[in-house]
């Protein structure tokens, strides 16, 4: 689980920023736990609270996406940049703040904190297009802290995974300038035992997953293999039945059952070439599943999916995501959410994760959105949002972004604030200027 993302000099974002997940102590019945994991920590009187959800707003081009950008930057670095990245070959997350001489050329850093166990492990690294300077890696419990990868601006690489460990030593003594220590471990180091980084991975990894959702609306052809989300709804009648039940069905979208089918899929030999030779992993296929919806009606029949609603083909394309979601311990940075959805049928995605109808649910979303229904009562109930799960972006006057929490607004906790009617009347700033929009 994520407990915080940070970092700087990043697209827009100039100065330092963190995007927090611990629960502040909010006094309001109604958010007393709701929204919160309690995590077990070693050396804590009182278990962690996290939060469930996080929601972003602010005008566009505010950097909302470039928070999002950065937990899948920093996910690329440390665990995929081994088996991707050839000699001399420029690291593509490196987006420095460019309206600025200092930053424009400076490196960026990226980092986060998340639950391992019973303790916190925290990663941070610092890069530029063509080098990684600093890596470091540290595991936080009741003893201190523990430095397991230390990677120093010379190259030399320490750390207790490292001196403990004969063959990780061998593996870092010569370390590509644009691999990261984790991912190279990851990839060639010990699979089991104490020298093993695989747990710390998966715990990094599981705590960055992003999705860009601009194009979910879409019909979207995905390649992969027997474990693709495609295949895999094809071939799992559980797992097919549960985003049925939880999503399609649910949404009241006329749709009674779905039918799977798989047709030849001819790639042409310029573009199979081209996703060889960018390392695009496992075998490229030569058929797709094809997903077609029943629809009730005066005579029933299926709809190709090219031609149902972006609503339901939106749907559709997160499913796979909310899935896990409900199954897995993961961290999802969803952009572009809310697009192409119903405000209340946005308003009951983000309640499934934020209460979910079990404890066994350990999962976490943080999106972007433009939609201030999330931000009020709706049916009688609380905001989806509590205070400590909304944070605003907004540019200054050099273009930098400013990241902030409404938390950091100090006031009484009564239910007669409307935090949607105060957004949008300007009392939290993040607002776009529409004064000068005329024809």
């Amino acid at each position: 689980m994520l407990v915080r993302l940070f970092g700087s000099n990043f697209r827009s974002i100039k100065v330092p920023f963190e995007l927090s997940l611990v629960a502040a102590d909010l006094t309001r019945k109604e958010d007393c736990n709701r929204g919160t994991i309690a995590v077990p920590i070693s050396g804590m009187a009182e278990p962690l609270r996290l939060l469930r959800t996080l929601g972003v707003y602010g005008p566009n081009a505010s950097g909302k996406s470039s928070l999002l950008v950065a937990a899948k930057a920093l996910r690329w670095l440390a665990t995929e940049s081994s088996p991707r990245s050839k000699p001399d070959q420029k690291i593509g997350p490196y987006e420095p703040f460019l309206l600025d001489d200092k930053t424009r050329t400076a490196p960026s850093e990226l980092g986060c904190d998340v639950v391992f166990k019973k303790s916190l492990l925290r990663y941070e690294i610092r890069f530029t297009s063509k080098a990684i300077q600093t890596e470091l890696m540290t595991l936080i419990d009741a003893d201190g802290e523990h430095k397991l990868i230390e990677r120093h601006a010379s190259g030399e690489v320490r750390g207790q995974l490292i001196s403990d460990n004969e063959a990780n030593r061998l593996y870092v003594s010569e370390m590509q300038p644009n691999v990261a220590v984790l991912s190279k471990l990851a990839q060639h180091g010990p699979r089991n035992g104490k020298g093993s980084v695989n747990l710390f991975y998966k715990a990094i990894r599981n705590a960055t997953h992003h999705e860009d959702y601009r194009d979910a609306a879409e019909e979207v052809i995905k390649l992969g293999d027997e474990s693709s989300e495609n295949e895999k709804f094809a071939n799992d009648p559980e797992y097919r039945e549960w985003i049925m039940r939880h999503l399609i069905r649910a949404a009241d979208i006329g749709i009674s059952d779905v039918r799977t089918r798989r047709e030849s899929f001819k790639i042409p030999t310029s573009i199979r070439e081209s996703l060889e030779n960018s390392g695009f992993p496992g075998k490229i296929p030569d058929t797709r599943v094809i997903v077609e919806f029943l629809h009730n009606g005066a005579k029933s029949g299926t709809i190709s999916f090219g031609e149902e609603s972006a609503g339901t083909k939106k749907l559709f394309n997160i499913a796979s995501r909310w899935w896990a979601l409900a199954n897995q311990e993961i961290a999802l940075f969803a952009d572009e959410l809310s697009a192409s959805l119903h405000p209340r049928l946005l308003n009951g995605l983000v309640r499934s994760v934020n209460e979910p109808s079990t404890e066994k649910v350990r999962s976490q979303l943080i999106f972007a959105t433009h939609d201030t229904g999330l931000l009020e009562s709706q049916d009688g109930l609380p905001p989806a949002l509590r205070r400590d799960q909304v944070y605003f972006t907004k540019k200054d006057a050099q273009g930098a972004t400013e990241v902030y929490s409404l938390t950091e607004f100090k006031e009484e906790a009564r239910g007669v604030h409307n935090i949607r009617k105060r957004y949008l009347s300007g009392l939290y700033g993040a607002l776009p200027s529409v004064e000068k929009i005329s024809l």
